[in-house]
């Protein structure tokens, strides 16, 4: 599932490629599947594209006032521009005066696609409201993990699986550690560690894919490798579930229980 480097890489490109375009017509191809109905989906049409943006997980196609297309790409959902109106595994599909789509597909049909949706329950990761004392009373009251915590999109929006991994190895923290528990100094560390990784890493998929729309790009993980035994220190790379999804750590990071 695409996280938050990868969903505001996506943004950025999205709105070079499509700011100030006119939606020529838009598609529904699996209406059971999709929030939006299809007539309130051509209230659309004619609309120029003002930009696209990322909140959390989401994807938003703003045309205006009251016209906000959402994207959850969840699993497995792609976004395809091209000149076929309606690739494989088309979910909708949104064809502009220029003579190509965009097209959002998944074989799972899993991707949520909403047109004004509430906002988001969460704080953004990368909002600068997210300050260690905001940090510090949003875990108070949590004894969850703190990775637990860190994915949870109702608390911390944008940050899944393998970037909650990489936050904390950078904050020295132990996923395994309980939110409440942690000191001043950790979450001042979780804070920076939370802004430094995300943000380096959106720079590091653009420079090694510059026009990206689709995928994860994980290979400058320091922590979160599949089949590795150690980090670039050399330190043991140690690995458990934790909320049923796969958690990379070392013992170097601190255990606060």
């Amino acid at each position: 599932m695409p996280e938050l480097p990868d969903l505001q890489a996506f943004s950025n490109n999205l709105t070079k490629m499509l700011k100030g375009k006119v939606l020529e017509n838009a598609v529904i191809y699996n209406k059971q599947k999709i929030k939006v109905n299809e007539k309130s989906l051509q209230t659309l049409i004619g609309k120029k594209l003002i930009k696209v943006y990322r909140e959390g997980k989401r994807l938003y196609f703003d045309f205006g006032k009251e016209a906000v297309l959402s994207l959850h790409l969840m699993l497995h959902g792609k976004l395809v521009y091209s000149e076929d109106e309606n690739p494989k595994y088309s979910l909708v599909a949104m064809k502009f005066k220029d003579g190509k789509t965009l097209a959002i597909t998944d074989f799972q049909k899993m991707a949520n696609i909403e047109l004004n949706p509430d906002p988001s329950e969460g704080i953004d990761a990368l909002s600068p409201k997210l300050t260690a004392n905001m940090l510090s009373e949003l875990l108070q009251s949590r004894k969850a993990k703190i990775k637990t915590v860190l994915m949870d999109q109702n608390v911390i929006g944008g940050i899944g699986n393998a970037y909650a991994d990489e936050i904390l190895y950078e904050a020295g923290i132990s996923p395994l550690s309980v939110s409440n528990k942690i000191p001043e100094k950790g979450v001042q560390k979780l804070v920076k560690a939370i802004k430094h990784v995300l943000e380096s890493a959106e720079k590091q998929i653009l420079k090694e894919h510059p026009d990206i729309i689709n995928g994860e790009v994980r290979d400058f993980m320091k922590v979160h490798i599949k089949n590795a035994d150690t980090d670039k220190k050399g330190n043991e790379i140690l690995e458990t579930k934790i909320g049923g999804r796969t958690t990379y750590y070392t013992k170097q990071q601190e255990v606060f229980k």
